[in-house]
């Protein structure tokens, strides 16, 4: 892996062109540098090096010192970091309080197209943090060990997560329930999927194949939320009877209707 692409790269995320990404890695190696010298290092060219620099200062990601030469001295990373974190906190809470000006209803904004494999896990993660009761999820081996940490800081926060694969886990989480199927040999007859409830109030549901063309909802429809839950449900209880265990327990937790008892009525079928 290619370290300092990386790091330009995920700048850029945030908004710092490449050359000021170049720029800022040039001078944390060689501080304090001019602008000559930060014009080389990097290979920004001398004519567009003083407005990266500018810029960067701006920013506060930078700092001059002196003069006939002037200087520049970068921020530590980590110190970059906690910067960097503190706009973001700032910028959220501003458009936070001008959306509060807007007259919108949430009700119109209930049902989401997740485009791509990063942007399901990264709000797949943002939901699990946000989970305060209930979790019940529905993944493949790959899905449950990326979240894994999450999953892991919610069951220290008390939040009750119950776990349904088809595929061999690494270890348990909550209350799990697992075929302990192979997974390479899953892929010769099936397409991973994700089924990841919330509170009881937010869903997302879709393929999790690793591609950017992948579709996946995310959604706080009522319906559509209801119809993953007893998905799941449906799944543990065949789970129980196939595997020999008493589903009740499980399933009671996470059912609308604790008092019905699916597998009986699956068996009189």
């Amino acid at each position: 892996m290619n370290t300092e692409k990386t790091i330009i790269d995920l700048l850029a995320e945030f908004g710092l062109p490449s050359n000021a990404g170049k720029a800022y890695l040039a001078l944390l190696k060689n501080n304090p540098a001019t602008g000559y010298e930060i014009s080389t290092y990097s290979g920004v060219p001398r004519s567009a090096i003083y407005s990266v620099l500018n810029r960067l200062t701006a920013l506060g990601l930078i700092n001059s010192v002196g003069e006939n030469p002037k200087k520049y001295i970068a921020l530590s990373p980590s110190s970059m970091i906690e910067h960097m974190n503190n706009l973001h906190i700032d910028r959220v809470q501003q458009i936070t309080e001008a959306f509060d000006h807007l007259n919108t209803s949430e009700e119109a904004f209930d049902f989401w197209h997740l485009h791509g494999y990063r942007n399901l896990i990264m709000k797949a993660k943002e939901i699990i943090n946000h989970a305060q009761g209930k979790i019940i999820l529905s993944a493949w081996r790959q899905e449950v060990t990326t979240l894994g940490r999450e999953l892991k800081d919610a069951v220290n926060r008390d939040v009750d997560i119950t776990l349904f694969s088809f595929c061999k886990l690494k270890e348990d989480i909550g209350t799990t329930v697992s075929y302990s199927l192979d997974e390479v040999d899953l892929l010769k007859v099936w397409n991973p999927k994700i089924i990841l409830v919330a509170d009881q109030t937010t869903t997302i549901m879709g393929s999790t194949v690793e591609h950017n063309d992948s579709r996946t909802i995310f959604t706080k429809n009522k319906a559509i939320t209801e119809i993953a839950t007893n998905h799941i449900i449906l799944d543990i209880t065949l789970a129980g009877q196939r595997l020999d265990f008493d589903p009740n327990p499980i399933v009671k937790k996470i059912m609308r209707r604790p008092d019905i008892r699916l597998d009986s009525l699956l068996a009189d079928i």
